[in-house]
């Protein structure tokens, strides 16, 4: 009777464990909390709206992350970041892809800087009649990173889109040089 006791109580702490830390349930892997993407320098935070992180069956090249809508109806969200020079400057990082649009058949509507939670930034508003879709890209640089942040949609849903995206691009923030350290990337085995 000991025995099986025991061994239940073994069996029983061990099914609810999760099998890695920070996995399951855990407010790391929370998207609404802002934590899932420490790992990559930021935090984003999904809290208010009804956005999740889409899973992509296959890895992406550019390590791009999205999230859309959990009915998957409206537009979506994708996040990437790219390595730079520490030398080069937000506009310097833009000025390239602002005269690239046109050729990808994007039209510029409007290119704003301004200031995201106290880091420098660009809004780029863009129209693609062709495939009559509308976009808003948010780019961000922070020593030797950029955060890209592009919110798509069709041009008839994307105010609706738009609302939910600016919600999760308002909670971005780069992630202090002390938190990466704290909370390093996992190696993987």
């Amino acid at each position: 009777m000991k025995h099986t006791l025991w061994l239940l109580f073994l069996w029983s702490g061990t099914a609810m464990a999760a099998p890695y830390p920070a996995t399951g349930s855990s407010a790391l892997t929370a998207p609404e909390k802002g934590l899932y993407f420490l790992h990559k320098g930021f935090t984003l935070k999904t809290a208010g709206t009804d956005w999740v992180p889409v899973s992509n069956s296959e890895q992406s090249v550019l390590d791009t992350v999205r999230f859309s809508a959990k009915d998957k109806k409206s537009g979506s969200l994708s996040i990437r970041t790219d390595k730079v020079a520490k030398s080069a400057t937000l506009e310097m990082y833009t000025k390239k892809w602002m005269r690239d649009y046109p050729n990808y058949g994007f039209e510029v509507i409007s290119a704003k800087n301004f200031t995201l939670n106290g880091n420098p930034a660009l809004v780029v508003d863009m129209l693609s009649r062709a495939k009559n879709k509308q976009i808003r890209q948010v780019i961000l640089k922070n020593e030797d990173r950029v955060a890209v942040m592009t919110c798509l949609d069709d041009k008839a849903n994307f105010s609706k889109s738009l609302q939910n995206c600016n919600q999760i691009m308002k909670s971005f923030a780069w992630a202090s040089s002390d938190s990466q350290e704290e909370n390093p990337t996992p190696v993987k085995k």
